[in-house]
C-alpha cells in the first residue's frame, strides 16, 4: 500500500484514538504517543517515496529498499497499535460490565444496549481487524456517551450538594474532615472514567449519610445563629439609617419577618432557607453601603470640581482610604461612617473657603473706585445673604455661592491689577528718568513686578496703596536722592587732605548752594534739570581743580629739586619716574565721583612715591654723618654743636618735600662748614705729629714691619689732605684713620711696657740674691722706702698711668720715664745685695724660739747697732727694716 493509502488509514486510527479518549480521558497521553509514533514512521516513508521519484537510475534501487523497509515497519507498527487499542477497549468494556448493576439503576435502557454490544475478534491487527475494532468503538462510544453524561451530572450534583451542606454545617459545628474526605478532596468530576465516577458516587453517598446524621445538631445551632445574625443586621440597618443611608421600606419589613420566622423554624431546610434570605439581605445592605460610599466621594468631588474650586489638600480634606471590595456589612458600615464624617469636613472646609472669598469681596466694597464696583449696596447685600445661608447650606448651594463670589472677586482683582499697571508705568517712568541723572544714590522705593501680583484682593490693594504712595511721593524721593548724591560727593571731597582742600572749596560751595536750591523745588522736571546742570558744571570745574592741584604739586617738586641740586643731592631714579607718573595722570573724570579719586591718586604719588623717598634718603644721610661725627667726637674732635643739630633733624623729621630739601641744605652747610673743617684738621695734625714722633719708639723696639706700615700710612696723609674737597668727609676719614692708628699704637706701647716689666722682673730675680726680702720690705714700708731708699711708688704710678692712658704723647712719655726708673731700680737692687752681707752679723744670737719680749729687745738692740754703724740713712733704714722682716720670717717658719 502506498503512502496515500496509509494516510487514510492513519486518519482513521486518529479517529479511533479520539473515541478511546472520549470513553476514558486518562488514556489521552498514552494513545497520543502511539499515534505520533505511527505518523513518524509514515513521515519517513513519504520522504523516501519522494526521493525515489526524483532520484537517478543508479540510486533508485537503494532508495526502493528503504521505501519497502519503511512500509514494512509502518505495517508492523499499525498492527501492533491496533492490538493495543483493542486491549484498551476490551478493558473499558469489562469495566462497564463490572459496574452494570449500578448503571442499571441510573440508565437501564442504555445499560442494556451497551451490554448487548459484543467485542469483535481481533487477531494480528491487520486492516480488517482494525475496521471491526473501529466499528465496535463507534457503537460503544455512542451509548457510553449517553450513560456517561447522566452519571456525571448525578455525581456532580451529589458532590455540590455535599459541599454546600458541609459549608453550612461548618459555620455552626466542627466537622471531622476525615469523615467527608471525598467531598473535601474533589472539586470536579470531568475527565473521569465511568468506573471512577461510579466509585466516587458511592463515597459521596457515604459522606452524605454522615452529614445527614449531624443535621439535628446543625439545626439547633443554626436557629440560634439566625436569630443573633438577624438582630445584628437590624442594628446595622438602624445605624446606616441614622447616618443617612436611605433604605427601601420593604427591606426593613422583610428583615423583621425573617427575625420572626427564625424563632419558629424547626427543620434544617427551613433554617437554611432563612439563612439564605439573611445572606441575601446582608448582600443587599452591603451593596447599598458600597454604592453609597463610592457615590459620596464622587458626588461631593464632582460638585466641587464643577464649581471650579480646587480640590487640593490645602482646600478640601483628603478623603479617607476605604476598601469596598471583600468587606462585610460591619466593615462597609465603618467605611460609610468615615465617608460621612469626611463629607462633614468637606462642608466645613468649603464653608471656610467661601467665607474667605466673601470676605475678600467685602473688602473690595471698601474701595469701589479701585475695584470698579458700581452697586456697592447690592454687593454687600449678596455677601450678607450668602453668609447667612452658609450656616445650613449643602455642598451644591455652597458651590453656587462660590461660583458667583469667585466671578466677582476675579473682576475686582482685574480692576485693581489694571490700576497697579497704570501706577507702575508712571513709577517706572519716574525711576528711569532719575537713573539717567543719578550716579550714586538710588530711589528709596522699589516698584513690585506685575507678575508678582498674584495674591488676593487684600494683597493687591496693599500693593496698589504702596505703589500709589511711591508715585505720589516720587518727587520728594527723587529730591532726597539728589541731595544724598550731592552730600556723598561733598563728603568724598572733604576726605582730601587739608593742605589741598582749598583747591576744591569752590566746588564744595557750589554743591552746597545747588543742594539748597533743589531743596526748595517741588517739580520733578526742575529738580532733574538742576541736578544735571550741577553735575555738568562740576565736571568742568573739576578738570580745572585737578590741573590746579597738579600745578601746585609740580611747583613744590621744582622748588625742592632746585634746593636738592644746590645741596648736591642726586634725585633718585624712582622719584624721577614718580614725577613722570604724576604728570601723566588724566584729569578727565567719567562722572563726578571720579574727581576725589583722581585727586587722591595725585596726592598719593606726590607723598608716597616722591616726598617719602626723598625723606628716606635724607634720614639715611643724616644717620651716616651722625655716626661719623660721633666717632670724631670720641677721638677728641669738638663737634657737640653739630651733633646736637643732627639730633634735632632726627627728632623732628620733615613732613614735606620742601622741608626735606631745607634739611638737605642744612646738611650741606654742615659738611662744608670751615669751622668743622678746622676742628677736624687740627685733630688730624695732632695725630699726625704724634704718630711721627712715636715711630722712633717702635724702631728702637725692633718692630720693623709695624714701623714700615706706619710710615706708609703717614706718607699718604699729606696727599689726602691736599684734596680741596668742600665736604668734611675726606678730612673726617683721614682723621678717623689716624685716630685708629693712634689707638693701635697706644695698645702696642702698653703691650711693650708689659713685656718690659716682665723682662725686668726676671732680671731682678737673676741678679739680686735678696730680691724677695727687698720686695717684702718695699711692700711693708712703701712710702718710707720710696722716700729714703728708692722711689718705687713713682714707678707704680707710671705703670698705672700708662695702663689707663688714652693719649699717645702721654703714653710715650710714661713709657720712657718708666724704662729709666726700671733700669735704676735694677742697679739699686744689685747694690742692696752688698748691704745684706752685714745683716748676718747683726742677726747673730737671734732665737726664733725666744719669747716675744726677748725677740723685740734683741731687734731693738740690733737696730740701734745698725744706726751706730752706718751713717747713711738709706742703708741704716733698709737694714733696720730688713732685720725685722728676716726675724719675722724665721718666727713664721718656726711656727
Amino acid at each position: 500500500m502506498d503512502s496515500h493509502g496509509w494516510r487514510r488509514e492513519l486518519d482513521k486510527f486518529a479517529e479511533l484514538k479520539g473515541i478511546l479518549v472520549s470513553v476514558n480521558p486518562a488514556m489521552e497521553e498514552q494513545s497520543n504517543r502511539q499515534v505520533r509514533h505511527l505518523y513518524d514512521i509514515f513521515a519517513n516513508l513519504t520522504k523516501f517515496e519522494n526521493e525515489f521519484t526524483t532520484a537517478g537510475f543508479t540510486k533508485k534501487g537503494k532508495i526502493k529498499k528503504e521505501v519497502e523497509k519503511s512500509a514494512s515497519e509502518l505495517e508492523d507498527a499499525f498492527m501492533r497499535a491496533t492490538r493495543d487499542f483493542a486491549e484498551h477497549f476490551r478493558k473499558e468494556q469489562k469495566d462497564i460490565v463490572a459496574i452494570a448493576p449500578k448503571l442499571q439503576e441510573i440508565k437501564p435502557a442504555e445499560t442494556k444496549s451497551i451490554m448487548a454490544i459484543s467485542f469483535p475478534g481481533v487477531g494480528a491487527g491487520d486492516l480488517k481487524d482494525f475496521e471491526k475494532l473501529l466499528e465496535f468503538a463507534k457503537a460503544f462510544a455512542n451509548v457510553h456517551a449517553v450513560i456517561y453524561g447522566d452519571v456525571g451530572r448525578q455525581v456532580k450534583s451529589t458532590l455540590d450538594e455535599n459541599k454546600a451542606t458541609l459549608e453550612t454545617y461548618e459555620r455552626h459545628i466542627t466537622i471531622d474532615k476525615g469523615e467527608v474526605s471525598t467531598t473535601v478532596a474533589n472539586d470536579d468530576v470531568s475527565d473521569m472514567s465511568m468506573r471512577d465516577l461510579i466509585l466516587l458516587n458511592d463515597k459521596l453517598v457515604e459522606d452524605k449519610t454522615y452529614l445527614d446524621g449531624r443535621k439535628d445538631e446543625v439545626s439547633r445551632l443554626l436557629g440560634t445563629s439566625l436569630v443573633s445574625d438577624a438582630g445584628s443586621l437590624q442594628a446595622s440597618v438602624d445605624t446606616a439609617s441614622r447616618l443617612g443611608l436611605e433604605l427601601p421600606m420593604e427591606f426593613s419589613q422583610q428583615l423583621r419577618i425573617l427575625q420572626r420566622d427564625a424563632g419558629k423554624a424547626n427543620t434544617l431546610t427551613d433554617l437554611v432557607s432563612l439563612e439564605n434570605q439573611l445572606h441575601t439581605s446582608k448582600l443587599k445592605l452591603a451593596n447599598m453601603l458600597r454604592d453609597k460610599i463610592i457615590n459620596i466621594k464622587h458626588e461631593v468631588t464632582q460638585k466641587i470640581v464643577d464649581g471650579g474650586i480646587p480640590t487640593s489638600a490645602e482646600v478640601i480634606p483628603t478623603p479617607p482610604t476605604v476598601s469596598v471590595e471583600g468587606e462585610g456589612v460591619a466593615g462597609l458600615l465603618s467605611s460609610y461612617q468615615r465617608m460621612v464624617e469626611w463629607e462633614g469636613q468637606v462642608r466645613i472646609a468649603l464653608r471656610e473657603q467661601v467665607m474667605e472669598l466673601l470676605d475678600d469681596v467685602e473688602k473690595a466694597t471698601d474701595v469701589p473706585e479701585d475695584t470698579g464696583i458700581k452697586d456697592v449696596v447690592g454687593v454687600r447685600q449678596f455677601i450678607a445673604d450668602s453668609k447667612k445661608s452658609l450656616k445650613d447650606s449643602e455642598v451644591s448651594e455652597m458651590v453656587r455661592i462660590y461660583l458667583k463670589a469667585s466671578g466677582m472677586n476675579e473682576d475686582y482683582k482685574r480692576a485693581i491689577t489694571d490700576s497697579i499697571r497704570s501706577y507702575l508705568s508712571r513709577f517706572n517712568e519716574l525711576a528711569t528718568s532719575a537713573d539717567r541723572v543719578l550716579d550714586y544714590a538710588q530711589l528709596s522705593k522699589k516698584a513690585p513686578k506685575v507678575e508678582e501680583l498674584e495674591g488676593g484682593i487684600t494683597f493687591l490693594l496693599e500693593s496698589l496703596a504702596n505703589l500709589r504712595t511711591a508715585v505720589e511721593s516720587g518727587v520728594a524721593t527723587f529730591r532726597d536722592a539728589c541731595q544724598q548724591e550731592i552730600d556723598a560727593i561733598v563728603q568724598d571731597l572733604q576726605t582730601i587732605k587739608p593742605a589741598y582742600a582749598e583747591i576744591f572749596m569752590p566746588i564744595i560751595v557750589d554743591l552746597d548752594e545747588g543742594s539748597n536750591r533743589i531743596k526748595q523745588m517741588d517739580d520733578f522736571s526742575e529738580i532733574k534739570s538742576e541736578m544735571r546742570s550741577i553735575k555738568e558744571t562740576m565736571l568742568a570745574k573739576a578738570n580745572d581743580s585737578l590741573e590746579n592741584l597738579r600745578y601746585r604739586l609740580g611747583v613744590k617738586i621744582r622748588l625742592a629739586a632746585a634746593k636738592l641740586m644746590g645741596a648736591g643731592v642726586q634725585i633718585p631714579t624712582e622719584v624721577q619716574e614718580a614725577i613722570s607718573e604724576l604728570n601723566s595722570v588724566g584729569v578727565a573724570a567719567d562722572n563726578v565721583f571720579g574727581l576725589p579719586a583722581i585727586a587722591r591718586k595725585m596726592i598719593e604719588i606726590y607723598e608716597k612715591k616722591i616726598s617719602s623717598k626723598v625723606i628716606v634718603q635724607l634720614d639715611t644721610e643724616v644717620d651716616a654723618l651722625k655716626t661719623s661725627l660721633e666717632k670724631a667726637q670720641s677721638i677728641g674732635v669738638a663737634v657737640g654743636k653739630e651733633l646736637k643739630m643732627l639730633e634735632g633733624m632726627k627728632s623732628k623729621p620733615p613732613q614735606e618735600l620742601e622741608d626735606a630739601a631745607d634739611y638737605f641744605d642744612k646738611l650741606m652747610n654742615l659738611t662744608t662748614s670751615p669751622a668743622v673743617h678746622k676742628k677736624i684738621r687740627e685733630r688730624v695734625d695732632e695725630a699726625y705729629e704724634q704718630i711721627k714722633n712715636a715711630v722712633s719708639l717702635f724702631e728702637n723696639q725692633g718692630m720693623s714691619e709695624f714701623v714700615e706700615r706706619l710710615k706708609t700710612l703717614i706718607n699718604q696723609v699729606p696727599a689726602k689732605l691736599e684734596n680741596d674737597s668742600p665736604h668734611v668727609n675726606e678730612a673726617l676719614d683721614v682723621c678717623l684713620t689716624l685716630a685708629n692708628i693712634q689707638e693701635e699704637m697706644l695698645t702696642v706701647i702698653k703691650n711693650i711696657a708689659n713685656i718690659s716689666a716682665q723682662k725686668y722682673d726676671t732680671e731682678l730675680k737673676e741678679k739680686s740674691q735678696y730680691i724677695s726680702t727687698i720686695e717684702r720690705v718695699v711692700e711693708k714700708y712703701p712710702d718710707e722706702f720710696s722716700k729714703i731708699v728708692f722711689n718705687t711708688n713713682k714707678m707704680k704710678e707710671l705703670e698705672s698711668t700708662l695702663a689707663d692712658s688714652n693719649g699717645l704723647d702721654e703714653a710715650i712719655a710714661c713709657f720712657h720715664e718708666l724704662e729709666d726708673l726700671r733700669k735704676k731700680w735694677l742697679d739699686q737692687a744689685i747694690a742692696m745685695d752688698d748691704w745684706h752681707k752685714s745683716l748676718r752679723m747683726f742677726m747673730t744670737g737671734f732665737s726664733a724660739g725666744a719669747k716675744a719680749e726677748e725677740r723685740d729687745k734683741f731687734l731693738d738692740d740690733a737696730t740701734r747697732k745698725i744706726r751706730e754703724t752706718y751713717s747713711r740713712e738709706d742703708i741704716s733704714s733698709y737694714l733696720s727694716w730688713a732685720i725685722k722682716e728676716t726675724a719675722q720670717a724665721l718666727v713664721d717658719k718656726k711656727k
